[in-house]
């Protein structure tokens, strides 16, 4: 989640954009309200809303999901999705898992949400794939070490999602930090990758988007 509005875009673009960004319901309004009350980093309404998109268009059957937090991806990505497709999704911290898991039972979903309880690089190695879509939101200077586990066991034409690419602005700005730095060379990786046709947009706190070959 951005840290404020015009972190990425200038402020009159991001305050428009925001208009057009549709209505949440109760359930993810609460989850939202939840999240800013007790500091927990979720993906952004656009960014869910493109999510959405992305997966109408490309209908996915396995999806993983690397960083649950509180299960607002999960409830966005759940809907979208037919009752025959599987999401999994990895968090480490029990305490968060618990209350995701709560979120997720209040939705009611028809697909099936498989939770792993783990750090991610443990967790992926043990899943058996392939999958056809996949959400990375979890420890930044991990995205490479994720990506490395996670392309032997996705498909030709699945799709690969990053969120928060731009970091508050910073990797653009030229900041130096473990973070950031480490952002900015996935970045440059994954738009150079021969297996991945990528792009990233300035939507939320910096999206990617890859294509897998």
């Amino acid at each position: 989640m951005k840290d404020r509005i015009d972190a990425i875009l200038k402020r009159s673009q991001a305050e428009y954009l925001e208009t057009l960004t549709p209505d949440r319901d109760g359930l993810l309004v609460r989850m939202e309200e939840f999240a800013a009350e007790n500091d927990h980093p979720i993906a952004d309404p656009e960014v869910a809303q493109f999510v959405r998109v992305l997966i109408g268009a490309r209908k996915p059957k396995h999806l993983l999901e690397v960083g649950t937090n509180i299960g607002y991806s999960v409830v966005v990505m759940g809907r979208a999705l037919e009752p025959d497709a599987t999401l999994e999704t990895i968090e480490i911290e029990r305490g968060t898992l618990a209350r995701a898991r709560s979120f997720v039972a209040d939705a009611e979903l028809e697909c099936r949400v498989i939770f792993h309880e783990g750090a991610a690089l443990e967790v992926i190695p043990k899943l058996a794939g392939p999958f056809d879509f996949v959400f990375i939101d979890c420890v930044k200077t991990e995205y490479g070490d994720y990506l490395d586990a996670l392309l032997p066991k996705m498909k030709s034409g699945a799709v690969i999602v990053y969120d928060n690419l731009l970091w508050k602005g910073r990797v653009a700005e030229g900041v130096h930090d473990a973070t950031t730095d480490a952002l900015r060379a996935f970045n440059k990786r994954i738009t150079n990758d021969p297996r991945l046709i990528t792009s990233i947009l300035p939507l939320g706190d910096g999206t990617g988007v890859s294509l897998v070959r």
